[in-house]
C-alpha cells in the first residue's frame, strides 16, 4: 500500500513539472510572436505627407528599432516606420526596408517591402508638338496615315479624339490613335488638313476627377498622283463621277497657196501646248504629230509644240493635223487634239464697205432695218473683196458685227434689233471681218429707233 502511494507521488511530481515547464515554454513563445512584429508588404500612397506613418511595428517594452537599409527615405518614430520624403510612384514603384529590433533578449532583424500606390498626377504628353504626315490622293478609305501615340507616366491607357471632328480623317478608335482616311481626297480640291488630336488619361465619356489632358497637331499633305492625261490649252473642266475632264475644242491656222510661212504657225484661240492634267506634279510633255502631215508640210517641236512650215502647200483645202501630247517619263498618260490648217489664195485686197455710212429705221425688238432713206427698202449692209471678183466680190469668210453692242445683230447683211432700247437715234460703227484672214472693214451706222 505505502508502495503504491508512493509511486503515486511520483507520478503526479512528474506531471506537475511537464505542466510548468510547457507552461513557461508557451509564454515564452508568445512573448517572441510579440517582439518586432510587422506585417509585410505594405501599400503606401505616393505623394504623402512628410512623417506620414507607412506601417506599425509591434515590440516588446524596452525594445529598439533600427533601419538597417542605408539611403531610403524612411525613419522611425516610437514603433513607427515614417516617410521623410514625398514619395513619387514614377521614380520608383516599390521599397525593401530592413529593420533590426533590440532586446534584452537579442536582436530580431525583419524585412519590410513597401509598395508604392499609383496615383493620377501627371498630364500626358506627346513627343511633338507638331507631325508632319503626308498621304496620297485617291487612297483607299480607312488607308493609314500614321500612329501618333502619347505617353502618361501613370499608365498605359490613354484615350483620343479629334477637335474638332473632321470629315477627311477619323480615329481607328479612341484607344489606338492611328489616322485614317474618312473621305475620298483629291488634290485638287485639298491640298493639307491640320488636325489637332487631344489625349485624356481617363474615359472620354465618364466624368472622372482628376483628368489630364493634352494635345498635339498634324498636318497632313494630300499628295498628287499621276492620275490625268495631259490637258491642251486652253479647255473645258468637267467632273463627271469623282474624275475631272479637260476638254479642248482644237486648233485653226491659215496659210496661203505655194507659200512658205517662216516661223511658228500662228493659230487660233493661242499657241499650241498642254500641261500635267496632275497640276501637283507637272511632268514634262512631249509633242507628236500623230496623222494628217503624210506630205511632210509640216515639223512639231517636241518639247514646245510649235509647228512650222518644211515646204509650201500647192493644194487649196483644210489639212486635219492630229496632234499627240505625251508625258515624257511616263508616257501611258496622253492626249490627242487637232490642228486645221486652212490652205488658201493669198489676200490681196482688204474688205471694202459699198457706202461709207449707213443709216436705218427699227420700229421694234425682231423686227428689220429699214433704209432711212427709202422706208420701203430692208437696209442692206455690204462689203465686197475684190480677191473674189469671180464671185463679184462677195467673201463667203466675211461676216458681220455691231462693234461694241450686243444689242443688235447682222443676219445675211440685215440688221435686226434684239433688245428692247429706248426711243432715239444712236450712232454706232459696222464691222465687216474676213474670217479666213482676220481683215476687216468699219463704216458709220446710224439707227433711229421709233414705236
Amino acid at each position: 500500500m505505502d508502495r503504491e502511494m508512493d509511486r503515486t507521488d511520483r507520478h503526479l511530481s512528474v506531471s506537475r513539472s511537464f505542466i510548468w515547464l510547457l507552461l513557461v515554454l508557451l509564454q515564452t513563445s508568445n512573448t517572441t510572436a510579440q517582439s518586432c512584429s510587422v506585417a509585410s508588404p505594405v501599400n503606401f500612397p505616393e505623394n504623402n505627407e512628410i512623417g506620414q506613418v507607412v506601417t506599425t511595428i509591434s515590440v516588446l517594452s524596452g525594445e529598439e528599432i533600427i533601419i538597417t537599409s542605408e539611403g531610403l527615405p524612411f525613419g522611425i518614430e516610437g514603433n513607427n516606420l515614417i516617410a521623410t520624403a514625398v514619395l513619387d510612384h514614377e521614380e520608383t514603384q516599390n521599397y525593401v526596408v530592413n529593420i533590426r529590433c533590440n532586446g534584452e533578449s537579442g536582436s530580431i532583424s525583419k524585412t519590410i517591402v513597401v509598395i508604392l500606390l499609383n496615383e493620377n498626377d501627371n498630364n500626358p504628353f506627346f513627343d511633338q508638338n507638331l507631325y508632319q504626315a503626308s498621304v496620297n490622293e485617291m487612297s483607299p478609305i480607312d488607308t493609314s496615315v500614321g500612329h501618333f501615340a502619347a505617353t502618361d507616366l501613370d499608365g498605359p491607357l490613354i484615350y483620343y479624339r479629334l477637335i474638332p471632328e473632321s470629315d477627311a480623317f477619323k480615329l481607328r478608335s479612341q484607344s489606338t490613335p492611328d489616322i485614317l482616311i474618312n473621305t475620298r481626297l483629291d488634290y485638287d480640291k485639298v491640298k493639307e488638313v491640320r488636325l489637332i488630336l487631344e489625349a485624356q488619361d481617363t474615359p472620354l465619356d465618364i466624368p472622372e476627377e482628376p483628368s489630364f489632358t493634352a494635345t498635339t497637331t498634324i498636318m497632313i499633305s494630300i499628295l498628287d498622283i499621276d492620275n490625268r492625261p495631259p490637258w491642251f490649252q486652253p479647255c473645258t473642266s468637267h467632273e463627271t463621277g469623282g474624275a475631272v475632264i479637260c476638254e479642248n475644242s482644237g486648233y485653226t491656222g491659215n496659210i496661203n497657196l505655194n507659200e512658205q510661212e517662216t516661223g511658228v504657225l500662228s493659230l487660233k484661240p493661242g499657241p499650241l501646248y498642254a500641261i500635267d492634267g496632275d497640276l501637283g506634279i507637272k511632268e514634262e510633255i512631249t509633242y507628236s504629230f500623230l496623222s494628217g502631215n503624210n506630205d511632210g508640210l509640216f515639223e512639231i517641236n517636241p518639247n514646245t509644240g510649235n509647228i512650222t512650215m518644211l515646204k509650201p502647200a500647192d493644194v487649196l483645202g483644210p489639212i486635219a493635223l492630229t496632234v499627240l501630247a505625251a508625258q515624257r517619263i511616263n508616257s501611258h498618260q496622253f492626249a490627242t487634239t487637232t490642228v486645221t490648217i486652212t490652205v488658201q489664195v493669198k489676200s490681196l485686197h482688204v474688205p471694202k464697205f459699198q457706202k461709207p455710212q449707213y443709216e436705218g429705221l427699227i420700229t421694234s425688238v425682231g423686227s428689220m432695218a429699214t433704209d432711212l432713206t427709202n422706208k420701203d427698202q430692208p437696209l442692206q449692209i455690204l462689203a465686197t473683196d475684190e480677191d473674189y471678183s469671180g464671185t463679184g466680190g462677195l467673201n463667203p469668210h466675211i461676216t458681220y458685227s455691231v462693234e461694241g453692242r450686243s444689242d443688235f445683230a447682222i443676219v445675211g447683211g440685215y440688221l435686226f434689233l434684239t433688245k428692247e432700247l429706248s426711243e432715239g437715234s444712236l450712232s454706232l460703227q459696222v464691222v465687216a471681218k474676213d474670217t479666213s484672214n482676220d481683215e476687216m472693214a468699219k463704216a458709220a451706222l446710224r439707227v433711229e429707233l421709233e414705236s
